[in-house]
């Protein structure tokens, strides 16, 4: 699963070299001025997850990459055995970014807690 780090200034995805292949994408890198939030939402998976284009989707096994929905671009990484958190994001590439995490009430309040700095 990917890891998020929050530092001071930036929020980082890092994406291992077989998640990277999956997601047709390297880490991320987005300032932390540019994240609006963070939520858990179990309603951010199958198809509700909107258009892939490009990434993996292998139902009920693996999410990964770019999706589309409602005009809105979204990054997307949620396997098996995960719970999502959504990152609502402003003037960046993608509107928000979708991880599958064990815990995502707990990462939703890390984030929140490090954007209110």
């Amino acid at each position: 699963m990917p890891v998020l780090e929050l530092t001071k200034d930036e929020l980082v995805v890092h994406l291992r070299a077989w998640e990277a292949v999956a997601s047709v994408q390297r880490s991320i890198r987005v300032p932390l001025a540019n994240v609006r939030g963070a939520t858990e939402d179990e309603g951010f998976r199958g198809r509700e997850l909107g258009l892939r284009a490009p990434g993996t989707g292998l139902p009920g096994v693996l999410h990964a990459g770019t999706f589309y929905k409602d005009g809105d671009r979204q990054f997307v990484f949620i396997g098996p055995n995960t719970h999502p958190v959504v990152i609502e994001l402003e003037n960046e590439k993608w509107r928000r970014i979708v991880l599958g995490v064990e815990d995502a009430r707990q990462i939703a309040a890390e984030v929140s807690r490090a954007i209110a700095r």
